[in-house]
């Protein structure tokens, strides 16, 4: 048996072994409480303390009956969800010890690198032995019924020591460049929104000689536009035209090309068009009510969902600019104040045109504009980095490993 992706320099087929000759169950106690962190397994986050994960602790108040887990040592949490269909199997890595459930199943690695087997547990390579050996419990939903007997004969292949640390060594350095992908993210997040928020401040520290910023009140800017009304959900889905997401206005400054859906010509409703601004009308949260989203596309036949309304600004007006503007952190405070409801959030158009935005002369508005779109470049750069790094390390686990 061989991976499809192999170093140089090994050629012997890999063997197929019991999980349970590689990997030795710990039963230890927390009898002495040697530990008071109280542990669960986040499919993304890994073992983490549950007062971290989930703000208070889920676990008994004695944990003198849970695992003793050390650093280094794995466990596999039987729950499953959408991230983790079969469950999750992770390694303590964040603290020295900690207390674990006994419904979970711990274990140590022995004749086997602890980083391969981490990397393979990595993997969807183990899924096919969960299948066969476990159902769903009939009284605990969304808990897997596998017995520790069973999930330590689960069938794995492995090479010789050498490959394994190669193996290793390739996993544990696309670890290490997400990570510092991630925190290089973490940082420019932080230094555009530093900066987006200096720039559409009104006391921003930048001068210009034409500076003449006045108070407009939004219904001097432009006029408003409905979104998609008289429909039903049989008209969506098909037909030749598109329609605008709600998603797609909630989540994007310049709207997403691509977070279309379909829906039948329909000359009746009112047609999106380059330069439009639309607002999220309805949420089940103030924050997210009244987001702004600009369309810069020159598409025909595109129409709004009915969560949302159109505002076409007037010609007197940077578009870019007053999209960003009011995407702003002050202007979002006036929007929170405007927001009705109790179960779910409304806003009415009226209430919308008559907000004030501060308008600054057209060079320090086209200088805005295209300095944050500079910043969402860089951003977006970033991203893609990181979608290719991860799209590598899924490549790597599937081929790696057979």
């Amino acid at each position: 048996m061989y991976p499809k992706v192999r170093f140089r320099g090994f050629d012997e087929p890999w063997k197929k072994v019991k999980l349970g000759r590689n990997v030795k169950r710990i039963r230890r106690k927390n009898k002495n409480l040697e530990t008071n962190i109280p542990l669960t397994i986040s499919a993304q986050f890994g073992l983490v303390d549950q007062r971290d994960f989930f703000g208070r602790v889920v676990a008994s108040e004695n944990l003198a009956n849970y695992i003793l887990l050390k650093r280094g040592e794995f466990a596999y949490n039987k729950s499953y969800s959408k991230e983790a269909p079969y469950g999750s199997i992770k390694r303590l890595e964040k603290y020295n010890e900690g207390a674990l459930s006994t419904l979970y199943i711990a274990f140590t690695p022995e004749n086997i690198n602890s980083d391969f087997l981490k990397a393979f547990f990595d993997t969807t390579k183990w899924y096919s032995h969960i299948v066969q050996v476990s159902t769903e419990g009939a009284r605990n939903h969304g808990l897997l019924n596998i017995s520790p007997q069973d999930f330590f004969e689960m069938s794995i292949t492995i090479p010789k020591s050498d490959e394994q640390n190669n193996i290793s060594r390739i996993y544990n350095l696309m670890n290490s460049l997400l990570s510092l992908q991630h925190r290089k993210m973490e940082l420019e997040n932080q230094t555009s929104k530093a900066i987006y928020n200096y720039l559409f401040d009104k006391n921003k520290p930048f001068y210009f000689k034409d500076n003449k910023t006045k108070k407009v009140f939004l219904k001097e800017l432009g006029t408003t536009y409905s979104g998609l009304s008289g429909k039903n959900k049989t008209d969506f889905g098909h037909g030749k035209a598109k329609y605008i997401t709600y998603l797609n206005v909630n989540k994007n400054t310049i709207a997403n090309h691509n977070l279309l859906d379909l829906i039948e010509i329909d000359k009746k409703q009112n047609e999106v068009l380059n330069g439009d601004i639309l607002f999220t009308i309805s949420s089940e949260t103030p924050e997210e009510v009244g987001l702004a989203s600009l369309w810069p596309y020159d598409d025909t036949n595109i129409y709004l969902n009915s969560f949302c309304f159109g505002f076409r600004p007037n010609s007197k007006i940077n578009n870019l600019w007053l999209a960003y503007e009011l995407r702003s952190l002050k202007i979002r405070k006036n929007m929170y104040k405007l927001a009705q409801g109790i179960s779910r959030y409304n806003l009415s158009k009226k209430s919308v045109l008559n907000l004030q935005v501060d308008v600054p002369s057209d060079a320090e508005q086209n200088f805005d504009s295209k300095f944050v779109k500079l910043i969402n470049i860089q951003t977006k750069f970033l991203s893609n980095e990181r979608n290719e790094l991860l799209l590598l390390k899924k490549f790597l686990l599937q081929n790696l490993f057979i």
